[in-house]
């Protein structure tokens, strides 16, 4: 597999993560026209206030996700790699993933594909969760590495 520069490869995480930004831009002035004909609704029929509610509420952990990569990546793109700033973001990411989760676990009753993306969510949160306690670590070290002349 061919093999990209770090800097390349932190741009192209910076474009993907703006085009996905502008993904949920798009979901969420496209989910009036689109949430009907996925909850199966017939023409007229109006959809519970609760379920519009719910999908709107699911890309507010996505948005804020979104938001700390980027702010990730431009810590990574600065060379702040072992930073008490970098376990913040992974911190905050893994957390909104386990929010998503159990915001997913709550629209079970209308969509039964529901439980696998909330499994995937909260999996996906547990691996950052590791991530964020090694990365934790290695600020430790070097912290008392720093110390240690």
């Amino acid at each position: 597999m061919p093999k990209i520069s770090k800097n390349a490869s932190v741009t192209l995480s910076l474009v993907c993560c703006g085009i996905g930004f502008l993904g949920l831009i798009a979901m969420a002035i496209l989910l009036p026209a689109y949430l009907p004909k996925a909850h199966g609704a017939v023409y007229g029929e109006s959809l519970p206030p609760l379920l519009v509610a719910l999908a709107y509420v699911y890309l507010v952990p996505v948005a804020v996700a979104d938001g700390f990569l980027v702010k990730l990546l431009l810590l990574i793109k600065g060379h702040q790699v072992f930073t008490d700033r970098v376990v913040s973001c992974l911190r905050t990411i893994s957390w909104c993933c386990f929010i998503e989760a159990g915001l997913l676990c709550l629209g079970i009753v209308y969509f039964r594909l529901l439980p696998v993306l909330a499994f995937v969510a909260g999996f996906l949160g547990l691996v950052l969760r590791v991530v964020k306690n090694v990365i934790e670590e290695a600020v430790a070290l070097k912290a008392e590495n720093d110390f240690t002349i």
